[in-house]
């Protein structure tokens, strides 16, 4: 006696009955499977941000990349045409580091000394890391922009752009200037 199953002319009937439960499965084992980036020893943390890391060093590649971002960005605005970015910064970049200070007082006789010890506080990163912990970044704040556009020349096109650079840098617009590119 052969044993079949018969199971197969039920399946359209339960998938129909049951299928959003079956597309919300499918879509999570997607998720699941989805390639995410991997970890390496040189990166044990996740990115804060998309930022760069903000270092005396990279200073200018900062500003050189919002630079770059900025001219891909303004030359979509209608009637800009193609665009040009220069940034000035005010301050540079800098990475304040974790410390632990430590008050000590010494007294002798009537006298009473205090002596205040900083130390900087490793980051635990396994044996082979040695670097300092870093407590917070500041990123370059920027002191002025100037901007020149095919489409300067447009009253219109020189207020859309000042207001995108505004908006973006927080800066004011007397710290922003739009000319005709020739």
């Amino acid at each position: 006696m052969k044993w079949t199953w018969n199971g197969w002319k039920k399946l359209p009937a339960l998938l129909e009955r049951f299928k959003y439960p079956v597309l919300i499965l499918l879509l999570g084992v997607a998720l699941l499977l989805w390639p995410s980036k991997k970890q390496t020893p040189n990166d044990p943390a996740a990115p804060e941000s998309a930022l760069p890391e903000a270092t005396e060093d990279q200073g200018q590649s900062y500003r050189e990349a919002m630079e770059r971002e900025l001219e891909g960005l303004l030359s979509q605005i209608s009637g800009a045409g193609k665009v040009r970015v220069m940034l000035t910064l005010k301050t540079g970049a800098e990475q304040r580091y974790q410390v632990d200070r430590v008050q000590t007082e010494n007294r002798e006789g009537d006298r009473v000394s205090s002596s205040l010890e900083e130390k900087t506080v490793m980051a635990d990163r396994g044996s082979a890391y040695n670097e300092p912990a870093v407590a917070s970044r500041i990123y370059p704040v920027f002191q002025g922009a100037l901007i020149v556009a095919e489409g300067g020349g447009d009253a219109e096109v020189r207020y859309q752009l000042s207001a995108a650079v505004a908006a973006l840098l927080d800066l004011g617009a007397d710290q922003i200037t739009v000319l005709k590119m020739k």
